[in-house]
């Protein structure tokens, strides 16, 4: 820079004073704000399932940090599984556990990783070229050979159904790059999950030093996986015709998770065997909208095991909608005499999962502010509704104004 440009301008610096003072009292203004507990305007939840690929760094948080266990989760069917866990997807709740921390290797349960990225980073519409060393690779297999073209979507849904570690790994160098670039997404997605416990070293599930996960982990992976609504319609795929897109012959492949066929409601996930991490599952069935994750690892009978905590799920436990995000539970009283009023309603779906001997035995109480200002906004923090089990607080959530308040007729 020359110097002369470095010269003092009395005029400049004065008016350079001047507008670091205004922007000061921005910054407080702003801090006064969030303290006052005036927040930004109230907008939709998430939506549980979602459509558009994702081309950004993985940086979302996990929406369960921890799931939430119910106070008789060690109750429960007896499995063979070493390790064990039943939740309920909207709400992370877990109702049965064992072992569920402990660290073991999730064999071919590994590509419902490989599809939740390929399905948030790769393109459905490309055409992905077999190379050499993916044809090579070992155990369960597509039968690919080298220098054959499928769709990429359809890889992903062969390579699902029949648990095809050479398709995973054509997946894994199309959409990373090469095995291990992918293999560094699979991580950094299993960080943003929440998964603490989990390490990935291979997109197919071979055993590898380093690659291993937890039962935990596993049920909380698939809670994720199924809010893309491609990953829920592969997962649940009983059976796909598939061939390449030239030559080849064309076979029909049926899913390795027997569930499908003969569990009412079956609708996902993977399974996977090794001679190390044994017979494991995990799998998913939804009723009436309610959505119950079992996984199950190194098991003696990793369907009936499986089965028998989906059932134990349904015959034993119900989800009761507390709030809705959006949607007033409350009212609350504004202006002096308090002549208006402003609905109140959480940001997020408030539901929690009891025993449907227990459902007597929740409420919900709502605390609101005494009086709001009559120009109080849209937004604004004025109360809570406390979940209440046996008389007791299981859960508080903040509640919002949804709109200014409103005159009262």
């Amino acid at each position: 820079m020359h110097r002369r440009n470095q010269a003092s301008n009395p005029a400049k610096e004065s008016a350079g004073r001047v507008l670091a003072l205004f922007t000061m009292l921005v910054i407080l203004a702003a801090v006064a704000t969030l303290a006052t507990g005036v927040i930004a305007p109230l907008v939709p939840a998430p939506t549980s399932i979602v459509d558009a690929p994702c081309s950004t760094p993985y940086v979302n948080p996990s929406p369960y940090d921890e799931l939430t266990y119910h106070r008789k989760y060690a109750e429960g069917p007896n499995v063979s599984a070493r390790a064990a866990i039943l939740v309920e997807a909207s709400t992370g709740t877990i109702l049965y556990a064992r072992n569920e921390h402990e660290i073991r290797e999730p064999a071919s349960i590994t590509k419902i990783m490989t599809a939740i990225v390929a399905i948030e980073r790769g393109d459905m519409a490309d055409t992905v070229q077999v190379s050499a060393s993916a044809a090579r690779v070992g155990g369960s297999s597509l039968g690919l050979a080298a220098g054959q073209r499928y769709k990429l979507e359809e890889l992903i849904r062969a390579t699902m159904l029949r648990s095809g570690n050479d398709g995973a790994t054509a997946v894994a160098e199309h959409v990373g790059g090469s095995v291990a670039g992918f293999v560094e997404l699979m991580n950094a997605r299993a960080a943003s999950m929440g998964l603490k416990h989990t390490r990935f070293a291979n997109p197919h599930g071979l055993s590898a030093p380093g690659h291993h996960s937890t039962a935990y982990d596993i049920a909380l992976m698939c809670i994720w996986g199924f809010r893309l609504r491609k990953f829920a319609d592969i997962v649940g795929c009983p059976e796909l015709w598939s061939s390449p897109l030239a030559g080849g012959q064309g076979r029909l492949a049926y899913n390795t998770n027997r569930l499908l066929w003969s569990l009412a409601g079956a609708d996902g996930v993977k399974t996977g065997t090794t001679t190390r991490a044994g017979h494991c599952l995990a799998a998913s069935a939804t009723r009436d909208g309610l959505q119950f994750i079992a996984v199950v690892l190194r098991s003696g009978a990793r369907f009936h095991d499986a089965s028998a905590l989906l059932e134990y799920g349904f015959a034993n436990f119900m989800r009761v909608d507390m709030a809705k995000a959006g949607q007033p539970v409350a009212d609350a009283l504004a202006g002096r005499r308090g002549a208006a009023t402003a609905g109140l309603a959480t940001a997020r779906d408030v539901s929690m999962v009891v025993r449907r001997d227990e459902v007597d035995q929740l409420d919900a109480q709502v605390i609101v502010a005494e009086r709001l200002k009559a120009n109080a906004r849209a937004g604004k923090h004025s109360g809570w509704i406390r979940v209440l089990f046996d008389d007791e607080e299981v859960g508080a959530y903040p509640l919002y104004t949804v709109e200014g308040p409103k005159k009262r007729r």
